[in-house]
């Protein structure tokens, strides 16, 4: 066990000596730059209302009503109604009251973190997941808990891993979205994420009944699944022109590919036969048309699996039909998936999402157990004399770890970086290892 002293620490700078108590195998000292109110942990129960033989339709509608402000800060949308609303706030209402009126955890489910994007030289530092995907991992379990604050039973993100819908379009092998997808599972267990789960879309179609899946089993069900998800959810005559005129949300998902994908397929083996750019952009476009077609069978068969579960998506839209939830927030826009951009930190411990080679141009690349992981900010606050591991969280959260040696106390100068980036982050907590 930690034993942890917790020091205020306010602008303009006082610097705070450190007394560190009597010792012990470990010390943990945090830094707060200035009081955060702590909610109260809720109480264990069996029934959202215990002593209620049968549920009030008016707490459910007002429970459901505070469920869904939480959800909706979590939103960006282009439009919302006369009064500044989510779209689809009104739709997702019932399914929150049926929950809550069974006592259940609020399902929400999210087709997403398919694999990362084929071109590693322009976009993303590799084929596994890095520190954009944990953050993107750590805000679905941030909306969660904050669920559970005001509703004991809280809420489940359903992660409906969407890879093998389209990596034989894109060029990508079946064995290294399996690689990806196997990686990110870890670190939702690592992390301890319950409230994540994983559906792939073998287990979705009944092709396969296990949670776990071996690599081999894993690719020889690819080609079945993609063909029986069109046998199953595809429409005859579906004509995919006559549909994107049609649907402005999935007009918006198909602009998108379109823009994206002539750097993503930069380095792909499906363009390189592409005899000029004439060739390349009307390859494009055929990829980009052959996506939306997949994307429209796999929403249906997320919503035959799911159809009482309210619907993320990780692209902008109207939010008519589902919750558009950026992963990583950026201030001023909708930010870039964790699989198809690269993630850089700055003092201040805030997040941005761009292609690696604009990162690479002003940030420091940072590796994590010999991979490629994030991009920082070039700063003396993180050059320390004593050995130390920095670990960024989301929401602004820094966690400072050290090599203690022979009982010696941090210098003078390195006391000054903690509290100058204590200032700066949300948090900062430094713990002796």
């Amino acid at each position: 066990m930690l034993a942890t002293t917790v020091v205020q620490v306010s602008a303009p700078l006082d610097i705070i000596p450190l007394d560190r108590p009597t010792p012990t195998p470990k010390t943990r000292v945090s830094f707060l730059p200035k009081p955060h109110p702590i909610p109260p942990k809720p109480e264990a129960t069996t029934n959202f209302y215990p002593d209620t033989p049968a549920i009030c339709p008016t707490l459910t509608y007002l429970k459901a009503k505070e469920i869904l402000d939480i959800v909706e800060r979590y939103g960006s949308h282009e439009c919302t109604t006369a009064a500044g609303e989510w779209l689809g706030r009104s739709s997702f209402m019932p399914h929150v009251q049926t929950h809550i009126a069974a006592n259940k955890a609020i399902s929400m489910v999210l087709p997403a973190f398919p694999m990362k994007s084929n071109n590693r030289m322009d976009k993303v530092l590799g084929a596994l997941p890095d520190l954009g995907d944990e953050l993107g991992l750590a805000r679905l379990v941030n909306l969660c808990r904050d669920i559970k604050v005001i509703y004991p039973p809280g809420g489940v993100v359903v992660i409906v891993t969407d890879g093998v819908c389209y990596n034989d379009l894109t060029g990508i092998s079946d064995e290294e979205v399996w690689e990806y997808g196997n990686r990110l599972r870890k670190i939702a267990v690592e992390k301890g994420y319950a409230c994540i789960q994983f559906h792939r879309i073998m287990n979705m179609l009944g092709l396969y009944t296990c949670a776990q899946i071996s690599k081999s089993d894993y690719v020889k069900l690819c080609g079945l699944s993609r063909a029986e998800l069109h046998r199953r959810c595809g429409q005859q005559g579906f004509d995919v022109d006559k549909f994107l005129k049609s649907d402005e949300d999935y007009l918006r998902t198909y602009n998108g590919y379109d823009k994206f994908m002539k750097v993503d397929l930069k380095f792909s083996p499906v363009t390189k036969d592409c005899a000029g750019p004439k060739q390349y952009k009307k390859m494009i476009k055929s990829i980009a048309k052959a996506m939306i077609v997949r994307g429209v069978e796999y929403a249906e068969l997320v919503r035959q699996i799911y159809p009482d579960s309210l619907r993320l998506s990780i692209h902008p839209s109207s939010g008519q039909t589902k919750l558009s939830c950026p992963l990583i927030p950026q201030k001023n826009s909708f930010s870039m998936s964790p699989w198809h951009c690269s993630v850089a930190v700055t003092t201040a411990g805030e997040f941005i999402t761009a292609h690696q080679s604009v990162l690479r141009q002003k940030f420091d690349l940072i590796t994590k157990n010999g991979r490629p992981y994030f991009f920082r900010e070039s700063s003396p606050l993180f050059n320390w004399d004593t050995k130390v591991d920095f670990e960024h969280l989301y929401g602004q959260n820094l966690v400072i770890r050290a090599q203690q040696q022979n009982d010696q106390e941090l210098p003078d100068s390195d006391l000054d970086k903690l509290a100058l980036l204590a200032i700066q982050q949300k948090s900062v907590s430094f713990v002796y290892v």
